[in-house]
């Protein structure tokens, strides 16, 4: 299996055919843009050194941290992605980099907070958006109410009612993170659902290949 957020594992879902990406983006010291998980790599925080550092430390680790760029350019015209911004501040400059190489139809902007989803839709109202949540609380009026276009909940507090408040909101739903076939197969059978993110898209891709197959 290829690590996240790198561009073999990247490639590996454009060669399954899968229908997005989903990816982190942080910005380092320098104010370059990489796609990594966590605030920190070797104990460092991101923001606080070099994109020249990062990949350095991540070199002797192993692997290869790539900037927006290259998987935007990777990515385009043969794979949606979501873009998951993990940290605030810089959305216009990320929309701004994000339509000189793809179209807008071509990604999803997406975080887990609702403020850098409000800013995009500021800036740009046509740019598709995603709140992320974990916790059903999360969910309230204003963000049903608001104009994001769609909702990630964890699949740990998907329920019949959460479904439904996104349905009458007009609200599309994808569920993270869902690597359990027997699951897949439950939520994917689900009309409220509209897609699933899993660590496993080879096993994903099979489900619902089957289940377009028994229709």
């Amino acid at each position: 299996m290829a690590r996240e957020n790198t561009l073999e594992a990247f490639q590996k879902a454009i060669d399954l055919r899968a229908d997005m990406i989903e990816f982190d983006v942080r910005r380092t010291g320098d104010q370059r843009f990489v796609i990594y998980h966590n605030q920190r790599i070797a104990n460092k925080p991101l923001r606080n050194i070099s994109c020249f550092e990062v990949r350095e430390i991540a070199q002797t680790m192993g692997f290869h941290v790539p900037e927006l760029e290259e998987v935007l350019h990777l990515a385009r015209g043969r794979i949606g992605l979501d873009i998951e911004l993990k940290e605030q501040g810089y959305e216009r400059e990320m929309i701004d980099r994000i339509s000189n190489v793809l179209p807008e139809q071509d990604y999803i902007i997406s975080s887990f907070y609702a403020g850098s989803i409000a800013r995009v839709k500021q800036y740009r109202s046509s740019v598709k958006t995603g709140f992320i949540f974990r916790f059903a609380a999360s969910l309230t009026k204003n963000i049903l109410a608001g104009n994001t276009d769609w909702l990630f909940p964890a699949q740990s507090i998907v329920s019949g009612r959460l479904l439904e408040r996104a349905r009458r909101a007009g609200k599309k739903i994808a569920v993270w993170t869902v690597n359990d076939t027997r699951k897949m197969k439950r939520l994917l059978d689900d009309s409220r659902v509209d897609g699933l993110f899993t660590d496993r898209a080879e096993a994903a891709l099979a489900v619902r290949g089957r289940a377009n197959t028994s229709d």
